[in-house]
């Protein structure tokens, strides 16, 4: 991975759908391509050819007929991008008086290329937030928190 922290090597639409199997994992071993492919409105064939590129990436790993899962590497780099998300967006919510959707929309844009450095200037000048303004948690950085 890039020293800034960006996933330069990743599609936007790769991390749609690491963040979609982040989402839909919680409390279970694996997630199903089936599932994933209507969380995204996609059909299963176009889910399978994202997953195969995500596991050639090192970003998750695939068992045949059962689904997918996040590998260590995929984990860490789904957090990271929420963190930057979340982050980024409380940021832009609470100092420039955007609305929060649009702060959330504005995040999304950016999430995936904010430098790690810049994301923890910003949560210090936040102190440090546990929550972003939906009140989902926001994951600890390397550096800070």
């Amino acid at each position: 991975m890039p020293k800034s922290g960006a996933s330069k090597s990743l599609t936007s639409k790769e991390v749609e759908y690491l963040k979609t199997v982040f989402k839909l994992l919680p409390g279970r071993d694996m997630v199903g391509s089936l599932e994933v492919a209507d969380a995204m409105g996609v059909s299963c064939a176009t889910a399978s050819e994202y997953f195969e590129r995500l596991e050639e990436k090192g970003m998750l790993k695939r068992y045949r007929w059962r689904g997918v899962v996040l590998s260590k590497k995929g984990l860490e780099e789904v957090n990271r991008i929420i963190r930057n998300h979340r982050i980024f967006e409380t940021y832009v919510y609470r100092f420039l008086s955007v609305g929060l959707e649009d702060a959330c929309e504005c995040a999304s844009m950016v999430e995936q290329y904010l430098p790690e450095k810049i994301v923890d200037s910003l949560c210090s000048a936040l102190g440090h937030p546990k929550t972003c303004p939906h009140r989902n948690r926001i994951p600890g950085g390397r550096s800070c928190c």
